[in-house]
C-alpha cells in the first residue's frame, strides 16, 4: 500500500472516530504537565494573563463552531460517524473564508485548552498530534467532495485557504442564523470543552499542591453544564 492509500485509510477510520480524539490529548497531558508545566514557577499576575488568554482561545474556538454550525446548510458539517455527507458544496459564508472551520474551530479549542496549563511542551505536543490526525481526515473528506463535485469543488480548493482563514474573501451565505441548530449541535461540545479547562485545572493543581481539589467554582459550572446539557438532550 502506498503513503496516500495509507493516509487515506486511516483518515476514514479517524473520521469515525473523531469525536473521542481529545481523550488523546487528556491522556498525554498528565506526564507532560508533570514535567514541564511553569504554572508554579511563574507569579500570579502572569499565570492570571496566560490563563485568561488560554480561555479566550477556547471561548472564540467554540463561537467559531457556534457560527458555522449556525449559518450551514442541513445536510453538510454533521455529526455524521459512519459515512460522508455532503447534500450541497458549501462556497459562501464561513466557508468562503476557509474550507475546515469546524477543524479550525477544534484546533483553537485545543489550544486553549493546552496553554492554559502553562507548558509550552503540551501546546507543541497537542498540536502536532492534532495536525496529524486531521490531515487524513481531511484528506479523506476532499477525495469524496472531489469525485462528487468535481469541476465545481476544483476552482473550490484553488481559491479557499484550507486551515488559515482569508477574510477578504468573505462572501456572504444565503442561510440565515439558526440559534437554534447551536442548542441543537454545539451542547456536547460546549461541555467537552468546559470539562477538558476543569480538567487541566485540577491537574495542574495536583501536581504542585499533590492535593486532588475540585474547587467549588469547578463543581458549581460542572453541575450547571451537564444540568443544561441533559435538558437540551432530552
Amino acid at each position: 500500500m502506498n503513503l496516500y492509500k495509507y493516509m487515506l485509510n486511516n483518515g476514514s477510520y479517524l473520521f469515525k472516530y473523531r469525536g473521542q480524539i481529545p481523550l488523546i490529548l487528556f491522556l498525554v497531558s498528565i506526564p507532560i504537565i508533570h514535567e514541564t508545566s511553569y504554572l508554579a514557577k511563574i507569579n500570579q499576575n502572569t499565570q492570571l494573563i496566560i490563563q485568561y488568554t488560554a480561555i479566550f482561545i477556547g471561548i472564540f474556538g467554540l463561537f467559531l463552531r457556534y457560527f458555522t454550525t449556525a449559518t450551514t446548510p442541513n445536510g453538510t458539517s454533521g455529526r455524521n460517524r459512519d459515512k460522508q455527507i455532503a447534500d450541497r458544496l458549501n462556497t459562501t459564508g464561513i466557508y468562503s473564508v476557509v474550507r475546515n472551520p469546524l477543524y479550525l474551530a477544534n484546533y483553537l479549542i485545543w489550544l486553549g485548552i493546552s496553554i492554559y496549563s502553562a507548558s509550552y511542551i503540551l501546546v507543541i505536543v497537542s498540536s502536532f498530534i492534532f495536525f496529524i490526525v486531521y490531515e487524513r481526515i481531511i484528506l479523506t473528506e476532499e477525495l469524496y467532495l472531489s469525485r462528487k463535485y468535481k469541476e465545481k469543488y476544483s476552482q473550490f480548493l484553488l481559491k479557499t485557504p484550507c486551515f488559515l482563514p482569508s477574510i477578504k474573501k468573505y462572501r456572504k451565505s444565503n442561510e440565515s442564523f439558526s440559534f437554534k441548530k447551536i442548542l441543537k449541535q454545539e451542547y456536547s461540545s460546549t461541555l467537552s470543552t468546559i470539562i477538558a479547562f476543569i480538567y487541566i485545572d485540577v491537574l495542574t493543581n495536583y501536581t504542585f499542591n499533590n492535593i486532588l481539589n475540585f474547587e467549588k467554582v469547578h463543581i458549581i459550572i460542572l453541575g450547571v453544564s451537564v444540568f443544561l446539557t441533559l435538558l437540551l438532550k432530552i
